[in-house]
């Protein structure tokens, strides 16, 4: 397959800029040279700017799940009561790692499709006094639903001051509003291969003071992930453990792209974006799956007689543009089109053309020059 000819519409991974993988093709620096310190440290303080928070950074080498293990064994001691709320698969996965580490969890859910609550949030906090953390999702990937993490985070506070509040924020950040510090979160973490333009493997990590403190406090078992440590080697410009110096250089890159675009910036052309894919796979006959899409990807439901997964393998092997069917209960009835990161203007045209005519090899009737038309209408950006 011709990488020219290769459209890449799913939530993760995404396209890398030209101007990031060139930087990945450098010749790798040793990690413990003043050169690549350089760019450890400045990558750190220009990633307090995408997180809009002044606490620490974190950077580790691993997937957006290693982070999500990393908050749980780092903030918690065994046997602590955590408070999950989820809508959708990755919301779930919070509460799985919380059990493998023997935690007890209360799993409060919301029906797939629909955000979470913040008056339902705090009610049930008021039904859990001694919850330590309540684990949150910012864009919920498998349902394309957004999640009102300012307000959740609101009825924390109020409901239940002494927890903390922790948020995947793996799809989201750098693509939809998100303002750790302002918000009061306590812990947000995400990974490099999504909104933040660059290849798979790295996982970042934000933490609040008050979380800083807990991990002082926690007694799980930790040894890779032990902030604790990476912290000490950070203050020394180190990381604890040779990290994937190539992908650290080309976030760097994107990064720098990024706040040259600047945050607002991007969350509005985002969200130009989301209205005009979704107004698209709607002229396609389809219907948005989300109460409350988000901006980063669009969940589309599909009709009855047209198999999800054969759909997704026939765009990919014959029209080479790849997107993401449902997961779980929802596998091959849904799909997700992605709009993040490094995804343009001429690939979601491209994949809706494409989408239209594969629909209609696949025995469904929908105007696919209708669905390019106001796509073109509503985008422009």
């Amino acid at each position: 397959m011709s990488v020219d000819s290769y459209v890449l519409l799913t939530p993760g991974p995404t396209p890398v800029p030209p101007e990031v993988a060139a930087r990945s093709a450098e010749p790798i620096l040793h990690h413990r040279t003043h050169e690549f310190q350089e760019i450890l440290t400045s990558l750190r303080e220009e990633l307090k700017k995408i997180f809009l928070t002044r606490g620490e950074v974190l950077i580790f080498s691993a997937s957006g799940t290693g982070a999500m293990e990393s908050a749980v064994v780092n903030l918690h001691s065994p046997g602590e009561e955590v408070l999950v709320y989820a809508c959708g698969v990755f919301g779930r996965r919070w509460a799985e790692i919380a059990q493998a580490f023997g935690l007890s969890v209360r799993l409060v859910e919301e029906e797939w499709g629909h955000p979470c609550d913040p008056a339902r949030l705090a009610s049930e906090l008021k039904k859990s006094p001694s919850v330590r953390a309540v684990y949150l999702t910012h864009t919920e990937t498998s349902t394309g639903t957004l999640c009102d993490l300012k307000g959740l985070t609101r009825s924390v506070r109020e409901s239940a001051p002494e927890a903390l509040t922790v948020a995947d924020a793996i799809s989201g950040l750098g693509g939809q509003e998100l303002r750790m510090e302002e918000w009061g979160l306590d812990g947000v973490v995400s990974a490099s291969q999504k909104g933040l333009m660059n290849a798979p493997g790295l996982a970042f990590v934000a933490l609040s003071e008050r979380a800083w403190q807990r991990t002082a406090q926690a007694r799980l078992g930790r040894f890779y992930w032990d902030y604790r440590r990476v912290r000490k080697f950070l203050a020394e410009q180190q990381t604890p453990f040779t990290p994937p110096v190539s992908l650290i250089v080309a976030q760097h890159e994107a990064v720098r792209m990024l706040l040259e675009r600047g945050l607002e910036n991007i969350w509005r052309e985002n969200a130009r974006m989301a209205v005009a894919v979704r107004s698209a796979v709607e002229k396609l006959g389809l219907s948005i799956f989300s109460r409350c899409p988000c901006d980063v990807l669009t969940a589309a439901v599909l009709p009855d007689s047209v198999d999800g997964q054969r759909l997704v393998r026939h765009l990919r092997e014959k029209y080479r543009v790849s997107i993401a069917g449902g997961q779980a209960a929802l596998k091959g009835k849904i799909i997700r089109i992605a709009h993040m990161g490094y995804i343009r203007r001429q690939d979601l045209e491209r994949g809706i053309r494409a989408l239209a005519e594969a629909l209609s090899e696949l025995g469904w009737r929908g105007s696919g020059d209708q669905a390019l038309q106001v796509f073109r209408e509503l985008y422009v950006g």
